[in-house]
């Protein structure tokens, strides 16, 4: 085996056995699952991971400046794709991920849909058999001074609600908004081309797809359950039945272990 090939297999060992401590497996249709891991794990085998990248992925890659940026996101995009063919029972080579003219992604010629976020050295990946899915994660506390921009993504009855708050407690509700609505955007699959600010996005809730969307969907927009230095949320169609959460974490040498928790996403 050459030194490149062996490389990539380290790394395809070690995602594999970070999935296996997990219990992970494809949700069935109707549920959808979320992984959060830190991309640092991968580290050791960040030589190899641009190997299961598409050549557009290799080329944005390596757009980034700082390594900084550069690893997460091959090391993100890697995982992905490893969980997407676990996912679509074919192998990695032929996992069709490729992203529409809005930028989202799209998984041709399947019944899967998948989104992905990354937030400094943290993924988040989601999967499921749907008619669409969002999900996307944020450091916390944010380096974004979020009540200078509650006009340019909040709705003026979310302004009012949010304004009174002591700052740190509305720093913390507008940090969970701002998910639940990058989340809600990404499933619509207009991204930023919709204006956030006319879009309500209260925790726990049904939201209808904006008009920009062109088609009737509605999603159930909840947050994730993270640690306190993370935040997260997930939108999926609103008759979902249930999602769960895999939290990847490495234990001791190259031996990873995971807490999973299956919620349910049904609106009370």
């Amino acid at each position: 085996m050459s030194q490149p090939a062996a490389a990539t297999n380290a790394f395809l060992v070690a995602t594999q056995r970070a999935l296996d401590y997990a219990g992970f497996a494809p949700p069935s249709p109707g549920a959808t699952c979320v992984l959060v891991f830190d991309s640092t794990l991968w580290n050791t085998h960040i030589a190899s991971v641009h190997g299961l990248l598409n050549a557009v992925e290799q080329a944005r890659a390596m757009r980034f400046r700082f390594e900084r940026d550069r690893e997460p996101y091959a090391v993100g995009h890697a995982v992905w794709r490893i969980v997407l063919a676990a996912c679509l029972n074919v192998p990695i080579s032929a996992v069709p991920l490729v992203s529409t003219a809005s930028g989202q992604p799209h998984l041709p010629g399947t019944r899967w849909v998948t989104s992905l976020s990354h937030s400094g050295s943290w993924v988040a990946i989601a999967v499921g058999e749907a008619d669409c899915i969002g999900v996307d994660i944020e450091r916390s506390p944010s380096q974004m001074n979020l009540s200078a921009l509650m006009p340019r993504f909040c709705t003026p009855a979310e302004c009012v609600q949010l304004s009174g708050l002591p700052t740190p407690l509305r720093e913390t509700r507008l940090l969970a908004l701002w998910t639940r609505k990058e989340a809600l955007l990404k499933a619509f699959g207009t991204g930023l081309n919709e204006d956030p600010a006319s879009m309500a996005a209260a925790e726990n809730t049904i939201v209808a797809a904006p008009a920009s969307c062109g088609r009737t969907a509605v999603c159930h927009v909840r947050d994730l359950d993270l640690p306190a230095s993370l935040v997260g949320a997930l939108a999926v169609p609103a008759g979902a039945m249930s999602h769960r959460l895999y939290w990847l974490d490495r234990c001791s040498n190259d031996v990873y272990g995971c807490n999973s928790a299956e919620t349910s996403i049904r609106s009370n």
